[in-house]
């Protein structure tokens, strides 16, 4: 894994995401210490894409049913006002 601090990767941002979207693990750092980490893409189990039917019901009716939130949603990810869990 590539340690990388995070002001030469903002001077190096398009190569720095190109080396993670390649297969790179990159842990950004500030004064020594690791504040992030870019991975590629597909380390991410969240789907990329929903079903047609999913877009249009968000699109129209300004939600979604209960199966297409657990199919985006990632453990740990927080939730605002809306009080989904």
């Amino acid at each position: 894994m590539t340690s990388l601090p995070i002001t030469q990767a903002r001077a190096e941002l398009f190569d720095v995401v190109e080396r993670a979207a390649a297969g790179e693990r990159i842990t950004l750092t500030s004064h020594g210490m690791p504040r992030a980490m870019l991975v590629p893409l597909t380390d991410d189990p969240r789907p990329l894409t929903m079903t047609r039917d999913q877009a249009i019901d968000i699109f129209l009716r300004h939600r979604m049913d209960p199966g297409a939130w657990d199919d985006i949603r990632y453990p740990g990810d927080t939730t605002a006002e809306d009080g989904l869990d």
